[in-house]
């Protein structure tokens, strides 16, 4: 799979993903580190009709690709022009939400137009998927964390959900329920469950609504795989406690090497979701 990063936030993700060799990475920025460096504009508007042409760099095409941007930063003004030069290509947009009570007015205004822009090409089919993830949910799921290092962490724990979820969807699970996601839920979030003794616990990296479809993915060792004659029946239990009407719930387990037990999670929806929904869930007046 290619990474596309674009913007700060987006390259520093894509170097995170570097760490893999399933990914070849490139970032896009107005600094000289950058892969590609492209001219500071200084406006989110002057972005968007001033990208360049970067298709001779960009040589690839029929590929997997990820493009990373945070709506936020004035750069992501110029991802639709990204994503026109990168059409040949199936898309996906890992897409960075700021904790909006720490943004400006006008950085809040360029987070909900690229945000909305980018769903609705989701939703057309434009692109394959669209990952929304907050930096809020994130820390949540993480707990205290140190201020050295502290969007390293966050990137860390991204990469490594996304990372995972792709190598299961690639492997065959020991058991589970696979139901295919409908082809219209094309709107997705990230999480993680924390898999306690006698509760499970779950964190989800953005507060989707309207949710179709959920998927977990369980990361367990072989010692666990035969010897806990009670995971079974708390996975499916746990499994079937999430069903509601209209949404389908399926599961995997897969087996690891690592001694702790994991399980990621996805979460699809066919609707858009809205700015007001996320305010509320940040405590914004």
């Amino acid at each position: 799979m290619r990474v596309v990063g674009l913007g700060n936030a987006g390259c520093n993700l894509a170097r995170a993903f570097s760490k893999f060799p399933q990914y070849e990475t490139v970032s896009i920025d107005t600094h000289r580190e950058a892969d590609i460096t492209i001219r500071k504009r200084n406006t989110h508007e002057e972005y968007d009709e001033h990208f360049p042409n970067l298709k001779r760099k960009l040589k690839f095409s029929n590929e997997d690709v990820l493009v990373i941007t945070a709506g936020a930063g004035q750069i992501s003004g110029g991802v639709l022009r990204l994503l026109e030069q990168l059409q040949n290509n199936r898309l996906r947009v890992l897409y960075i939400q700021s904790d909006l009570s720490l943004v400006s007015e006008v950085q809040k205004k360029q987070d909900k137009i690229v945000k909305n822009v980018l769903q609705e090409y989701a939703r057309s089919g434009a692109l394959e998927m669209i990952y929304l993830v907050g930096d809020v949910g994130v820390q949540r799921s993480i707990g205290p964390m140190a201020i050295m290092g502290y969007y390293d962490t966050l990137n860390q724990a991204i990469v490594n959900t996304l990372h995972m979820i792709n190598v299961f969807k690639h492997t065959t699970p020991i058991i589970g329920n696979f139901i295919t996601p409908s082809e219209i839920c094309r709107i997705a979030t990230l999480g993680v469950v924390e898999l306690e003794e006698d509760n499970c616990i779950e964190h989800w990296f953005y507060p989707l609504t309207n949710v179709r479809d959920i998927v977990y993915y369980y990361g367990l060792n072989e010692e666990d795989l035969r010897n806990d004659g009670t995971l079974f029946r708390k996975i499916t239990d746990f499994v079937k406690s999430k069903a509601e009407e209209n949404r389908s719930v399926s599961y995997g387990v897969y087996e690891t090497t690592y001694d702790q037990k994991y399980c990621y999670c996805i979460q699809y929806s066919s609707m858009v979701q809205s700015y007001g929904e996320l305010l509320d869930d940040q405590d914004i007046g």
